[in-house]
């Protein structure tokens, strides 16, 4: 049996960070393993296509992330610009700029339709929960072709796109089977729960600058809330002045780390996990004192 595996990009990181924002995925073991939780372990893994919007100005950290993905044996990334939109904000009246993708989903239809009829699979895997995927699911069904579904948690599965599917993966029952052991180069020890005098002061980013406008922001949400979870503040804070929520914006953290603009360490949260959390560093080099031991969850 062929297998080939369909992520929607923007959908697969979204609910990874929801399910476990520490969790580091080898995706060579990720293929091996929905190939053969599919097809057995006699099954042929036959692609893996990844599709996702990138902005011109997106940070280096997404570019460097999607050609490390092109780089392993059977990985393809699709990309699609995303696009700029203008908004009012519904309380104030001031306008605003943000980005949106734009043709990722239709060109993941597309290739799974025309992959199917060309007999590139026997079976395909879709990375994603969204219901838009069904039509497509029925007319890959209607070519003799299986397609699974596999999501990170039952409850962001579609009722309607589980019952069109052959099958059903849940990620989280492999994840001892593909986790990334090896840390990522650049991750730091836990900073400090007080201020130091002995922390050099952070280099200020220069004004209006991406940098600027991202330690802004963070600062924003330090003034609202006990503590900012990295995981909330990438996937779920709401700001006009930062990228798109998923790698985008995680990329626009890490370069602040980067920076030494701002600060990772460890707290637990309302429900007593340790999670990570973020927050920016003082104009003389201290960082922000914690105000409580209480983090907003994830």
């Amino acid at each position: 049996m062929k297998v080939s595996i369909f992520f929607d990009g923007q959908n697969f990181y979204r609910s990874l960070l929801r399910f476990d924002e520490s969790l580091r995925v080898d995706y060579d073991r990720l293929a091996v393993w929905i190939t053969q939780s599919v097809g057995g372990p006699n099954a042929l893994f036959s692609g893996a296509y990844y599709y996702v919007g990138v902005s011109a100005d997106a940070p280096p950290l997404v570019e460097g992330f999607l050609k490390g993905l092109e780089l392993r044996p059977g990985y393809f990334v699709k990309r699609e610009p995303r696009v700029r939109r203008s908004g009012r904000c519904p309380h104030c009246g001031a306008e605003y700029e943000y980005t949106t993708e734009k043709r990722v989903d239709t060109r993941l239809v597309a290739d799974l339709i025309q992959y199917a009829a060309s007999g590139a699979f026997d079976a395909a895997v879709l990375v994603s929960g969204d219901d838009d995927f069904v039509p497509a699911v029925e007319a890959v069904n209607a070519l003799g072709k299986q397609v699974w579904v596999a999501t990170w948690s039952a409850e962001e599965l579609s009722k309607d796109l589980r019952v069109r599917c052959f099958g059903q993966l849940h990620l989280s029952d492999g994840v001892s089977a593909f986790r990334a052991e090896r840390p990522r180069s650049y991750e730091r020890a836990p900073g400090r729960t007080a201020p130091s005098r002995l922390v050099r002061p952070a280099p200020a980013p220069a004004a209006g600058s991406a940098l600027e406008r991202g330690l802004q922001a963070l600062r924003r949400a330090e003034a609202r809330l006990p503590h900012v979870s990295r995981g909330y503040f990438v996937m779920r804070w709401k700001s006009h002045q930062l990228p798109p929520v998923g790698a985008e914006r995680e990329g626009l953290v890490q370069q602040l780390l980067e920076a030494g603009l701002i600060e990772e360490f460890e707290v637990r949260d309302a429900e007593g996990r340790v999670v990570t959390a973020i927050r920016s560093r003082e104009p003389d080099g201290n960082l922000r004192e914690p105000s409580a031991d209480v983090a907003l969850p994830r």
